[in-house]
């Protein structure tokens, strides 16, 4: 009952302490047995032989006092250290996710107070990712609804345009603002497209349909069915890609989306007679397509360009969303895929990697 209660009232100081204090304990026994066998050498070497019997009794009481001291610190230690292990292992779940399951330890443990303070961190990173989730799908849910209800209105707006362009005897002037709004209403309706698609593919429901595509023809492909815009700009496109074969496991459609929007970036905002390099190399298993580009405007390392809406310069009025790198980022992720930036001074560079496999795969 004495050691019980002592052992309850030891848990009042905090765990730096109560080490401290068992360390002191074994300490003051140890000194003690020392300052025994000291009198023990001492009165032999006086030739007090009268006391030897005595001396001894005591210094074996002492060492044995002090032994089974240690034999119970040792077996506290062997308990504490396999509550730190259990403790240091919660936390590597913790760090991996797993928010399910608790850990307990007994009240009179040393890390009693430090496991409670875990799951109750632990319970609250489950409930905000619970909450988090949710605010997501509502998000989603709302962008759909609002991006619906747009639709609608805006494709009435798109086919009245259209009526317009076919009517015969119209002004100049009038024929300019036909274009403006066909070119606005265009423009729109790809902005909330995008926006529609970036969102859902944020959240994890873009819907994608995995298969085995050649990573090199779709390069190709891309390309070709953006000669015109190619050769309309003030760039030159240098593609350094293999003839032979190169598959990798993705979307088809997602990835064309990909290069189209990275491309069209590099043709967008690229030094007039500069040149975009469009490579595809394997290295190590993985195969990484990079668009490379010298930017026209000064480039800032410290700005995130695949965040939603972020924009290289903002005083631009070219009609830039600036979804087209968050597109890409989201669909190549979607598609099990890694996507980077690199900036060197005005060199901008994209790379999109994804892991060689082969054809019956």
């Amino acid at each position: 009952r004495i050691r019980h209660s002592l052992a309850v009232k030891q848990l009042q100081y905090p765990f730096q302490q109560r080490m401290l204090r068992r360390y002191r304990k074994i300490m003051i026994l140890s000194a003690f047995v020392i300052i025994i066998l000291l009198v023990i050498i001492v009165a032999w070497v006086r030739g007090e032989y009268s006391y030897w019997a005595a001396l001894t009794a005591v210094a074996v009481i002492g060492i044995v006092g002090v032994s089974a001291a240690e034999i119970r610190y040792l077996m506290q230690l062997s308990r504490e250290a396999q509550d730190m292990g259990d403790l240091v292992d919660q936390i590597s779940a913790v760090r991996e996710g797993d928010m399910e399951a608790p850990l307990y330890l007994p009240e009179d443990s040393d890390l009693h107070d430090a496991v409670t303070n875990l799951n109750e961190i632990q319970g609250g990173m489950k409930e905000a990712i619970k909450e988090q989730l949710q605010s997501e799908r509502m998000k989603v849910e709302l962008i759909a609804n609002v991006s619906h209800d747009i639709k609608t209105p805006l494709t009435s707006i798109i086919s009245y345009v259209e009526l317009l362009k076919e009517e015969e005897g119209l002004p100049d002037h009038v024929k300019d603002y036909i274009s403006i709004l066909e070119s606005k209403s265009q423009r729109l309706k790809t902005m909330v497209q995008d926006v529609f698609e970036v969102s859902k593919a944020a959240s994890g429901e873009l819907p994608v349909k995995l298969e085995t595509i050649d990573f090199a023809k779709l390069l190709r492909q891309t390309m070709a069915d953006m000669e015109e815009e190619i050769h309309s700009s003030c760039v030159t496109v240098r593609a350094q890609i293999p003839e032979e074969e190169e598959f990798i496991r993705a979307d088809g459609q997602r990835l064309y989306r990909v290069f189209q929007n990275l491309i069209q970036n590099a043709l967008k905002y690229s030094l007039d007679g500069s040149r975009v390099y469009i490579a595809l190399k394997r290295e190590d298993g993985m195969l990484t397509a990079s668009v490379t580009n010298t930017s026209a405007d000064e480039l800032d390392g410290s700005i995130d360009y695949t965040a939603r809406f972020t924009r290289g310069d903002s005083s631009r009025t070219d009609g830039g969303s600036g979804l087209g790198l968050s597109i890409a980022r989201s669909f190549t992720e979607a598609c099990g895929g890694t996507f980077r930036i690199a900036i060197i001074a005005d060199l901008f560079t994209a790379y999109v990697t994804f892991k060689a496999v082969s054809p019956e795969e």
